[in-house]
């Protein structure tokens, strides 16, 4: 939900229409969709990023130190001018975007002890698989072309929105088709799933509806109160009727099917508003595969950072029993709510800083300190909390039956703190800098440990061992990212303020 993306977790909850993808741990899918302002008067010292981030990821791949680049003033004929129009104040904005976000954890607050309480350990666990499968589905169909709409979208005048938009409508149909086979192929493999085929059914339709959303337009065009309306929609078409239709443990495809109308009716509205910008309709298959073929890069780094925390329930519905699962996917709701709490402030300092590192480097470095020490105090915060009060949270919110979700918790706590260094320097320094490419390489890496973890350890220890999976993808990505930051340079600066303050 919000603008990145996506839901995290396998959860139920009302259609994303706010997020662009699904929020992997770091929640970079959306980072870069929204416009970044430069003043015109600045447009003569930016760098070229992206050649320059090619030496830089050599050095540091190669384990030489290189420095970070430096503004070149023979650039400027290279961009064009920016709009200067002012953008509203950074405190304004994410006291905004943290208000929309309040309004998600009430609705969570009502509904996830109404699930644990009415539809049981065996009913949450089939609704937490399938809500696992959706976010499969919405991250296939939605590939890369969230941050590579965002940028067209930002930089385009707005009468060539619509055939931006009908470029990316052909290129989720293509891969909407493929989506739809596949996510009936896997709900047949899970055994949770394969006995209730409605919900598997319900969770494929609902992936593909939410990878059509329009959060990326939205947010790119700067219209973010567009995207809130829409959410605050979605929680009423969802959250009256699940609370009044859903009665016992059998009950859990009303929840996915409940959901699914409040997706297709939000989705509906947002492109009735937008019907003039996107209109005449020019839907083009070729069109859509060669944005396949471009965005292709952008969905491997994408998957890699969301592929194991948005599949994990799913797979352990392949490996383990209904309970596990159930114990499992509670405990990693609750962690990807805290670590949701990341989230909205990436999406005002991320477009500003951005757009500092193009003209002033001390800058964009100060102010990736301030998130530094926001997002910090959040991942200690959580790790804390979940030690401390784990027990208490667990049975308060989701009632009897639930005890085994304890220790999972516990374990995965760790992530908070990990969580939160991965994101400074993936989504806050390396992504604004469009070192992607980097980024990519040490993700997949983290991610591909984490799966060959995932599924001996889920197939002997159940919850605990696809929880110690996740730590431990969490963990060698983390390792990567400051290893690789120290020998650019990186880590230096953002611990020594000093070293802006030299000229």
């Amino acid at each position: 939900m919000s603008a990145r993306s996506a839901p995290r977790a396998a959860v139920a909850q009302p259609w994303p229409i706010c997020s662009a993808m699904p929020r992997g741990p770091w929640s970079r899918a959306g980072m870069l969709t929204r416009r970044c302002r430069v003043p015109a008067s600045s447009a003569s010292s930016a760098p070229p990023l992206r050649r320059r981030a090619r030496v830089h990821e050599a050095g540091a791949m190669s384990g030489h130190s290189t420095s970070l680049h430096h503004p070149s003033r023979s650039d400027a004929a290279e961009r064009p001018a920016m709009n200067t129009r002012a953008l509203p104040s950074q405190h304004t904005d994410l006291l905004f975007v943290y208000l929309a976000y309040a309004l998600r954890y009430l609705y969570l607050l009502i509904l996830t002890p109404f699930y644990g309480r009415v539809l049981g350990v065996e009913g949450y666990a089939q609704v937490l698989a399938a809500m696992s499968l959706m976010n499969m589905v919405w991250l296939f169909v939605s590939w890369g072309f969230v941050a590579a709409g965002g940028r067209e979208i930002a930089t385009a005048p707005r009468s060539g929105y619509g055939g931006i938009f009908w470029q990316h409508v052909s290129a989720r149909a293509l891969l909407s088709t493929l989506a739809l086979g596949g996510g009936i192929v896997a709900t047949l493999a899970s055994p949770i799933l394969a006995s209730h085929p409605v919900i598997g059914v319900c969770a494929v339709l609902l992936g593909i509806v939410s990878a059509y959303n329009l959060g990326w337009y939205f947010t790119a065009s700067e219209r973010p109160r567009h995207t809130v309306k829409l959410e605050v929609l979605g929680f009423v078409l969802s959250l009256i009727p699940i609370l009044s239709l859903v009665r016992a443990p059998g009950d859990a495809w009303v929840v996915l099917a409940c959901l699914l109308v409040s997706g297709v009716l939000a989705l509906a509205l947002a492109h009735w508003w937008v019907r003039h910008e996107i209109s005449p309709a020019r839907f083009s298959p070729a069109a859509g595969l060669a944005l396949v073929r471009s965005s292709s890069t952008l969905f491997v780094y994408t998957c890699s950072s969301t592929l194991l925390v948005a599949s994990s329930t799913y797979l352990l519905s392949l490996l383990s029993s209904g309970s596990e699962v159930g114990s499992f996917g509670a405990a990693e709701r609750l962690v990807s709510v805290g670590l949701s709490v990341m989230g909205p402030a990436s999406q005002i300092f991320v477009p500003r800083i951005t757009a500092l590192f193009l003209h002033d480097e001390g800058a964009a470095f100060r102010m990736v300190r301030k998130a530094a020490l926001l997002l910090g105090g959040i991942g200690l915060a959580g790790l804390v909390a979940s030690l401390l009060l784990g027990h208490w949270v667990v049975r308060l919110i989701f009632g009897a039956g639930f005890e085994a979700s304890v220790p999972v918790l516990h374990l995965l706590a760790i992530v908070f703190p990990l969580a939160a260094i991965n994101q400074i320097i993936g989504a806050y320094v390396l992504v604004p800098q469009h070192r992607e490419g980097l980024l990519t390489r040490v993700t997949l890496i983290g991610a591909g440990l984490s799966l060959l973890c995932a599924i001996p350890a889920g197939l002997a220890w159940g919850a605990l061992g696809m929880a110690a999976a996740r730590v431990g993808g969490e963990l060698a990505v983390a390792a990567m990212l400051l290893l690789t930051s120290w020998r650019m340079g990186i880590l230096q600066r953002l611990l020594d303020p000093e070293s802006e303050k030299t000229p």
